[in-house]
């Protein structure tokens, strides 16, 4: 497979306190790649890093075979870059339709498919027709109409999401995704994650506390613990690895 994103010896400390000693990865194109580990193992830190939320102290970060460690996050996007956060991130005081034609318009001005020129204060007909596509696809086309700030947990984050295609990323970056969740809205999104990446070819890299849900959709899984790599390896090798045991997941998740 083809590495689409790599990232070497990377270390980042607040002050004193160095939250990442060296963390190395690989993710290939097409893969879903899991990032697991107890609370204060360096996840949100390492996703942070990855994405150019917050600069690293050391090491370096590669994507598609360029090196964009000094990219802040937006030119990261612009490189094909997609973002949630763990809290979703939405334009609150727009409607569902706006916040995706807000997205839209920002791609397309990047790209040249549009005039560099401010948001049109009357949208094109295929903008709206790919923001009501985009709607459709994570369900919330019904919803189009209504304010975000009045959207469930759940619907928040489904609009993130749609928020995140319209960018047309190459890789998805998911931070806890059914984070506050019921556990039926947890599985619709597990679902409709696994239903993106299939038809679109994307590649996701995550991080989730839901080990069902990470089981049921990781190819291949990072622990973390203490800022470190503990284990890497698909599914069933993490499974039975006794230093994940013994820090993350316990006897009895080892053996489900």
């Amino acid at each position: 497979m083809n590495e689409l994103l790599r990232v070497d010896g990377v270390r980042k400390r607040y002050g004193a306190l160095e939250v990442l000693h060296g963390v190395s990865l690989s993710v290939n194109v097409g893969e879903v790649f899991a990032i697991i580990g107890p609370n204060g193992a360096g996840k949100t830190t390492m996703f942070k890093v990855m994405t150019g939320e917050v600069p690293c102290n050391g090491g370096s970060i590669h994507f598609g075979g360029v090196d964009v460690t000094s990219l802040p996050a937006y030119q990261r996007v612009q490189r094909g870059f997609g973002r949630t956060f763990q809290v979703a991130r939405v334009f609150l005081d727009f409607t569902v339709l706006e916040n995706l034609i807000v997205a839209i318009e920002a791609r397309r001005r990047h790209s040249g498919e549009a005039p560099r020129r401010g948001l049109r204060w009357r949208p094109t007909e295929d903008v709206r027709a790919e923001a009501h596509a985009l709607l459709a696809e994570v369900k919330l086309d019904d919803l189009a109409d209504q304010d975000a700030r009045f959207l469930s947990h759940g619907d928040k984050k489904r609009l993130e999401f749609a928020i995140a295609l319209a960018g047309k990323p190459s890789i998805l970056m998911l931070d806890e995704p059914t984070a506050g969740m019921s556990p039926s809205d947890r599985t619709d999104i597990a679902r409709l994650v696994s239903r993106i990446q299939r038809e679109r070819a994307i590649t996701v890299v995550m991080t989730e506390h839901d080990m069902d849900v990470v089981f049921g959709l990781a190819h291949r899984i990072m622990v973390m613990n203490y800022g470190e790599v503990v284990s890497t390896g698909t599914v069933d090798e993490v499974r039975a690895d006794p230093r994940v045991r013994e820090v993350y997941l316990g006897k009895e998740m080892i053996g489900a």
